[in-house]
């Protein structure tokens, strides 16, 4: 379930995360200069502050340049400010490795989420149903209980099993579920009509679960409230949700058994996916530029949108690691993501970018694929 649009989405949250807290490390690295240079306040020795903030002005400036793409200029400098900017590049290399680390880790546990909040909502069906049968509502001639999808669901042992393992349960959010049903469900009109009537065909009952889930758990301000204080990317992740969902109840209709979705070997390739495309668009970023500037024209890379300069770099990252995948699935999907993440014109920027850079890519014979990815290398 967890697909590899997904996959790239949370990548490049990711990436935009560890960008952020790279130059928060840059800006404490600069302060940890300028506040060596300070002048001591308490100290009954003359302070020269003058000299004090021309070094620390020097010693910015090196530290500036170090990580700059020009070349650093050439000059002495008193041995005190070299000390100071090699104490503060440790300490900005340091936190720089320490935050990638962190955000790699996240990074898989909130794509994992995702998997948690699907079991979730199937466990949400049950509780609501469970609601509706302590309903005194006299109008009603059914109960969203007897729903065959429902009672399919409660007898589902492997949901128990899956649901045990990650620690998912409903049983403490009985208040949430009392208050979606009560104040949403209950006075819903397509709900009321559904319950008005006795001996639902499995059709009818998959029916009103695909209309609960889209308007009722995926979309309503009390559902939205309770999921995002779960999951960071909620809204991102609503798709994929409503598709496993619908895709586990359609599969009782058409094949008489749920099809539970599962997190088995397919997670782990997507996870490695996931986490190749994370690493290497940092650790190899000198090289991915190199490749990237060259298409850029009038373009100063540091003016580049951050969104777009994290999906360039993703893009080739896939295009020279992954040969089984096209190279226009890769462009697509990439144009794709910078239409809904980034800039009005991103998507078309990272069109013509990515276009020129894989034509560079498959002249130099960089460009490897093989078996489907190469569909579109004709």
């Amino acid at each position: 379930m967890l697909n590899r649009r997904l996959i790239r989405i949370r990548a490049m949250q990711a990436l935009f995360a560890y960008k952020q807290a790279e130059g928060a490390n840059f800006q404490l690295a600069l302060d940890l200069i300028a506040d060596h240079f300070s002048p001591d306040l308490n100290s009954m020795e003359y302070q020269d502050k003058e000299k004090l903030e021309g070094l620390k002005k020097l010693g910015q400036n090196l530290f500036q340049e170090a990580f700059s793409r020009q070349e650093a200029e050439k000059f002495d400098a008193p041995d005190e400010v070299l000390r100071m900017v090699e104490k503060a590049k440790e300490f900005y290399l340091l936190k720089n490795k320490k935050d990638v680390q962190h955000y790699a880790t996240r990074m898989v546990i909130e794509a994992e989420r995702v998997y948690e909040l699907y079991l979730q909502i199937l466990l949400l069906f049950i509780e609501l149903g469970n609601r509706a049968n302590q309903d005194s509502n006299g109008d009603a001639k059914s109960k969203l209980i007897d729903n065959q999808i429902i009672k399919a669901l409660r007898q589902e042992k492997s949901l128990e099993i899956l649901c045990s393992r990650r620690s998912i349960s409903m049983v403490n959010e009985q208040v949430f579920v009392a208050k979606l049903y009560r104040e949403v469900i209950r006075a819903n009109d397509r709900y009321k009509e559904y319950v008005s009537k006795t001996n639902h065909t499995l059709e009818e009952d998959f029916a009103i679960l695909k209309y609960l889930l889209k308007n009722v758990i995926l979309k309503h301000e009390i559902a939205w409230e309770f999921f995002e204080k779960q999951d960071l990317y909620w809204i991102d992740d609503i798709e994929t949700l409503r598709a496993a969902v619908t895709h586990t109840f359609q599969a009782l209709v058409e094949d008489g058994k749920l099809k539970l979705a599962l997190l088995d070997e397919e997670w782990d390739e997507r996870k490695e996916f996931l986490q190749t495309l994370y690493q290497k668009s940092i650790l190899e970023t000198k090289d991915l530029e190199e490749i990237l500037i060259p298409k850029l024209k009038n373009w100063e890379i540091e003016r580049i949108a951050i969104t777009d300069h994290i999906l360039l770099k993703m893009a080739v990252v896939e295009m020279l690691n992954y040969p089984s995948i096209p190279v226009k699935v890769t462009i697509n999907e990439i144009i794709e993501i910078a239409k809904d993440y980034s800039t009005p014109k991103s998507g078309q920027f990272v069109n013509g970018i990515l276009d020129g850079v894989s034509k560079d890519l498959k002249e130099s014979g960089k460009l490897r694929k093989s078996g489907r990815g190469m569909l579109d290398n004709k």
